[in-house]
């Protein structure tokens, strides 16, 4: 049983690294000179990672099953207030970035320091508490 409560662990935390990664490829798309480009990649991001959430989610759902619903501490409570964030944060950045047409270049400037602001800040919380995680 031991085992079975540190494999789900371990894979519960590799897809919180790959959760981790997307958001920071983002910075990798923010350059693109061309809004349409820019607005087709980053919605092909957006599903990327609507789908690495719903496996991070999904793997925590199973720890807590393999725990039998028993390990409630900091970082369980803390992963959650991540993921309903995160969650938010998509819905609200998608709903951004549907109005804004390729002539409005202000609103897409506004618009990428707004979102660099969001991933930078839902990795590096991410990051925090994969440490957390890890340490205690």
């Amino acid at each position: 049983m031991e085992q079975l409560v540190k494999m789900s662990i371990y894979i519960h935390m590799a897809v919180a690294v790959f959760l981790i990664l997307s958001q920071l490829a983002y910075f990798l798309i923010k350059n693109e000179k061309s809004f349409i480009k820019f607005s087709k990649k980053f919605r092909n991001l957006l599903l990327i990672q609507n789908i690495i959430f719903g496996m991070t989610a999904f793997t925590g759902v199973v720890v807590m099953a393999v725990t039998q619903f028993t390990l409630w501490n900091l970082e369980i409570f803390l992963m959650i207030f991540l993921a309903i964030g995160i969650f938010v944060y998509q819905i609200i950045l998608y709903k951004k970035i549907r109005p804004i047409k390729s002539i409005e270049k202000e609103l897409q400037e506004e618009f990428k320091k707004y979102a660099s602001k969001i991933y930078l800040s839902e990795a590096v919380a991410g990051v925090v508490i994969y440490i957390l995680a890890r340490i205690l």
